[in-house]
């Protein structure tokens, strides 16, 4: 439950809790430890930047000047049946080995439980070097038992302020301070600009309740975790550093249909960015040395794991709003090569 707390107060789940599982996967070479790393966070990467791109609006009305809202929204991306597992292969990795078989569909981050064990041989010191450790389980299998009410998804909470500027045209920001929890650092900026064109626009003037705009935002995010490496672990290090930065930015057409209380919106638009995953820091690697040879032998590893992941294209969103006065509550769906689910609530003074 530890880590799907922090799943949803911190964008950087896969540091929770997942960090020492890579101390084992460095103790083969660097290119298989950044292949096997590749494919078990692909999921997380990818899906992330998509939610970066989402939650920036619920209506396309504009705020009067000086006029304001506060929300706060969960986006959820879920994470296609495919991406739960990958194929590991020992035909594409020169360290790793399945203690049984050739080949096996192992979980990624979003997987579920894994016992199966990957043989280590390498060499170090000159010497022939074994050691074995379990593949990583996922996150899958406890996301489904605590928030089972979505499907299998990377959650994101997002927190922003909405200003009026005048004119139809209002500034949004996302802003959290680099703030340490615990092991964890976190730091968020976002900035967009929505515009209502409605009233340049001779047929939309004739109907009051349709509302058109457009919005762009660019949302950074940047975090890190210092895991910490039980005593029995072949791997140690004093300087370990998990680090975690995304930066997405979307494009958005959106048109807002007002009811009363109700009000219906949908946007189609573009996104795009990109998600960069390091394990930095000095570690201590101890291996045994191949039988009939006895004994031990210990590397040294220095920022072992360097990942890149990239993701966007166009998004059509839905979504339905419920005017309360002030309060504004608000859930949309989002059609995308990793579709998402937001909730969210405002307090808006238009």
């Amino acid at each position: 439950m530890k880590q799907l707390v922090l799943v949803l107060t911190l964008s950087s789940l896969f540091l929770i809790g997942r960090a020492q599982d890579f101390g084992q996967i460095i103790s083969g070479s660097i290119k298989d430890a950044n292949t096997y790393a590749n494919e078990y966070l692909r999921p997380f990467g990818e899906s992330e930047i998509y939610n970066q791109s989402r939650g920036w609006y619920s209506t396309a009305r504009a705020h009067k000047r000086f006029g304001f809202d506060i929300s706060a929204s969960v986006q959820f991306a879920a994470i296609p049946a495919a991406k739960e597992s990958f194929v590991f292969n020992n035909a594409d990795y020169t360290t790793f080995k399945l203690n049984s078989g050739t080949s096996a569909a192992l979980p990624t981050l979003m997987g579920g439980n894994t016992s199966t064990q990957i043989n280590v041989s390498t060499t170090a010191n000159g010497q022939n070097v074994t050691a074995r450790f379990t593949a990583p389980k996922g996150i899958g299998d406890e996301f489904k038992k605590n928030i089972s009410f979505v499907p299998l998804a990377t959650p994101l909470p997002v927190l922003q302020a909405g200003l009026g500027l005048g004119k139809h045209t209002d500034l949004k920001v996302r802003y959290f301070p680099k703030t340490s929890f615990s092991d964890v650092e976190i730091g968020v900026f976002g900035l967009a600009v929505q515009h209502e064109f409605s009233d340049y626009l001779p047929f939309i003037k004739k109907v009051p309740f349709l509302h058109l705009a457009g919005v762009a935002g660019y949302t950074s995010t940047t975090a890190n975790y210092k895991p910490v490496f039980g005593s029995s672990s072949a791997v140690q290090s004093s300087n370990a550093s998990a680090n975690y930065k995304i930066s997405a930015f979307t494009l958005q057409g959106i048109a807002s249909v007002k009811f009363s209380l109700l009000e219906v919106y949908t946007a189609v638009g573009f996104s795009s960015g990109k998600s960069t995953i390091d394990m930095a820091g000095d570690y201590t690697i101890t291996y045994d040395r191949t039988p009939p040879a006895t004994g031990k032998e210990t590397v040294k590893q220095t920022d072992p794991v360097s990942l890149s992941f990239t993701g966007g294209g166009i998004s059509n969103t839905w979504g339905v709003r419920l005017n309360l006065f002030i309060l504004k509550v608000y859930a949309d769906y989002t059609f995308a090569n990793y579709n998402g689910l937001g909730i969210g609530a405002a307090i808006a003074f238009r």
